[in-house]
């Protein structure tokens, strides 16, 4: 369940990194070439996936540990997502076997 809500706020806050006009953004990828051309989409998307993740950590863990675990949730994938997202490290492939991986995890310790 936490891998879930955690992959979905990581998605969401890379959809609207993706629609900075701030930020130095390149076209390596197709969904980043797909994020900047279709801004206005990306942003709801990327809105709705940070404010469902936050809504499923609150039904989770009740409304002050939810809202502070959603805080620290979101501060940590912003600061992942700047750092890691210039490189190009993690394509689509490999965000799919960490989040297979950790999803066993999760099931066989929980």
């Amino acid at each position: 369940m936490y891998t879930l809500i955690i992959l979905l706020c990581c998605i969401g806050f890379f959809m609207l990194y993706n629609t900075s006009k701030r930020a130095k953004l390149s076209s390596v990828g197709s969904s980043q070439r797909w994020l900047q051309a279709n801004t206005r989409t990306a942003k709801r998307v990327g809105l709705l996936l940070i404010i469902t993740s936050f809504a499923a950590l609150i039904a989770v863990c009740g409304w002050g540990v939810g809202l502070f675990t959603a805080a620290i949730l979101l501060m940590t994938a912003a600061a992942y997502v700047i750092v890691i997202s210039p490189f190009y490290y993690l394509k689509w492939p490999h965000v799919t076997a960490i989040t297979g991986f950790c999803l066993l995890l999760e099931l066989f310790i929980f």
